[in-house]
């Protein structure tokens, strides 16, 4: 007998919420608050996603999507898939990756949620998103998947400093050493220089192209204000043109409150890229 394919696998508010929270969470909780929250939310999300996928594509897995996605998150989670996120990423246009840590594993407690909905439909009747075409949830939901880790941007972009400036981003018409030439002569100095992680340009090998190095500045007064802990990201194309990141700072304010922190990161923001550009101007 052919098995069915049951639309409401996909087309109930439990998969619909996950699939909007996972995106949410990858592409801005996890840059904006990164925390162990944020870091696990994806997989919480992510393993209640993936067994009702797996049961709406292939209708005869059903029961069994729970064992498989039990085992694909496993494989994933483990060393031993490295060879191929390193060969997928070769070819693949969104391209994907992940941080092994064995605690992760205890999202698995979660599958008791996929498990009654694939295995008793009819007992949540009040879930299911009716009049709707499976395929407006299938497109987006594969898409959120394959984009489901942090871009290459989250592995140069990251700061010691307790104010982060996620993407706090501009252009500049010089090469690297032309810029640390031009503040050195400003009085600005760079501090550290270091390359980026080569365990990053394994996983992404393109990024060996763009030159990629971190900065620090230590002290930075700009007018009545002193900076410290200054971490910047810079990439230079093949034209010679650099993109600039400041990717955060050290600050002494309490920061824990979510307004104060949003207010101080656009003040600084804005402070620190007046005076950059100031001093790069051509």
């Amino acid at each position: 007998m052919k098995a069915t394919r049951n639309k409401y696998y996909l087309l109930n508010y439990v998969f619909v919420s996950c699939v909007i929270i996972l995106a949410l969470n990858d592409h801005y909780l996890k840059f904006t608050f990164s925390n162990w929250f944020t870091g696990k939310l994806s997989d919480v999300t992510g393993i209640i996603i993936l067994p009702l996928l797996l049961a709406f594509l292939f209708p005869r897995l059903k029961r069994m999507s729970i064992v498989v996605s039990a085992a694909l998150f496993i494989f994933w989670k483990s060393p031993v898939s490295d060879t191929l996120i390193g060969l997928y990423n070769q070819y693949a246009l969104i391209q994907s990756s992940r941080v092994v840590d064995y605690s992760d594993l205890l999202v698995l407690v979660f599958l008791p949620i996929p498990y009654f909905i694939i295995g008793k439909p009819e007992t949540f009747e009040f879930l299911k998103i009716k009049r709707v075409n499976p395929i407006l949830v299938l497109i987006p939901t594969l898409l959120v998947i394959m984009a489901t880790s942090p871009s290459p941007i989250y592995y140069f972009t990251r700061t010691e400093g307790n104010l982060k400036c996620f993407n706090c981003n501009f252009n500049v018409k010089y090469n690297q050493d032309e810029i640390v030439e031009k503040l050195r002569k400003l009085d600005i100095i760079l501090d550290s220089i270091a390359p980026v992680d080569d365990e990053v340009l394994e996983r992404f090998p393109h990024l060996k192209e763009q030159n990629i190095h971190f900065y620090r500045i230590n002290k930075l007064v700009i007018d009545k204000d002193t900076l410290r802990n200054l971490d910047f990201t810079m990439l230079t194309n093949k034209r010679g043109k650099t993109k600039v990141y400041f990717n955060g700072m050290q600050v002494s304010e309490d920061i824990s409150n979510d307004k104060l922190w949003k207010d101080l990161r656009k003040h600084y923001k804005e402070i620190v890229f007046r005076e950059l550009k100031n001093k790069l101007k051509p």
